[in-house]
């Protein structure tokens, strides 16, 4: 299994995914000169997750992520694909847009949990 650094925007997939579930899970993301892949039920938006190429990890793409569709195809993704057969499992710091505090994505055990940075530094500073 590769290894990559902590918190550098990737979940932990457990077991990996194989090649075919690779290549099926990148076609929800846009490409140039792809069509992207429509599921029923998926989120409006491209999908801000892909896999890696050792199927180990989801690695957010900073340029189509935004809090609100992070969370929502992760939860899709492992509703539809990876909930039965893969653990998902860690966290990623999902930036806001301009003027919006970042958006704390934690996964456990397949379930998401989602936090408002600016949120938790306030409250750590009124202690």
């Amino acid at each position: 299994m590769t290894q990559h650094p902590p918190s550098d925007g990737r979940l932990d997939l457990t077991p990996p995914l194989d090649a075919g579930d690779v290549a099926f899970l990148t076609g929800f993301s846009r490409h140039a000169g792809r069509v992207a892949r429509i599921w029923p039920g998926q989120p409006a938006v491209p999908a801000p997750w892909v896999p890696c190429a050792d199927g180990c990890c989801l690695v957010l793409v900073p340029t189509r992520a935004s809090p609100e569709a992070a969370g929502q195809w992760l939860r899709f993704l492992i509703a539809e694909f990876l909930g039965t057969t893969h653990r998902v499992d860690g966290w990623v710091d999902v930036p806001g847009p301009v003027g919006r505090s970042s958006t704390l994505l934690i996964v456990e055990a397949g379930e998401v949990f989602e936090g408002d940075l600016g949120d938790a530094a306030r409250l750590g500073s009124t202690r």
